[in-house]
């Protein structure tokens, strides 16, 4: 670390660093505080999506139960987390078209998609179960942040 700026009869110090090497102490400083700072933000949206996929695992319809099994936070992204299922449906789904009529029949629709969108008693399910822990998601983000990425 750098000691603080002292000025004496001799010129301008800066402690333990010399003067002429403060541009490249400040620079590394800088790049540290911004390297603790990103993996801080990191380790936070991560805390926010670990509480969200437990609420949803908690949340997801059980037939067999391997649907809860199969939620996974993606960190494919810096500062993001995308919460999602692998889960496909069994079968060929059949979306309604506008007019209200079964459209094409298509394999390898994500069971998440089939529960959420398609009326039935699940509806909307993930879409409620982040609503409702909401506020506990950005309490954990909230915290992580403030003790520094712990």
């Amino acid at each position: 670390m750098w000691g603080r700026l002292i000025m004496a009869n001799k010129g301008i110090s800066t402690g333990n660093i010399p003067l002429d090497k403060l541009p490249e102490a400040l620079t590394e400083i800088l790049t540290d505080f911004q390297h603790a700072s990103f993996d801080t933000r990191q380790k936070a949206v991560q805390a926010g999506a670990e509480v969200f996929k437990g609420a949803v695992e908690a949340a997801t319809p059980r037939d067999t139960g391997k649907m809860a099994q199969s939620w996974q936070i993606k960190t494919k992204y810096k500062d993001r987390r995308y919460v999602g299922n692998t889960r496909v449906a069994s079968g060929d789904v059949r979306r309604k078209t506008k007019d209200g009529t079964k459209g094409e029949a298509r394999s390898d629709v994500p069971l998440s998609n089939v529960l959420e969108y398609s009326d039935n008693p699940h509806n909307g399910f993930i879409r409620n179960c982040f609503d409702s822990t909401e506020s506990q998601i950005f309490e954990a983000i909230k915290n992580t942040i403030k003790h520094g990425g712990k």
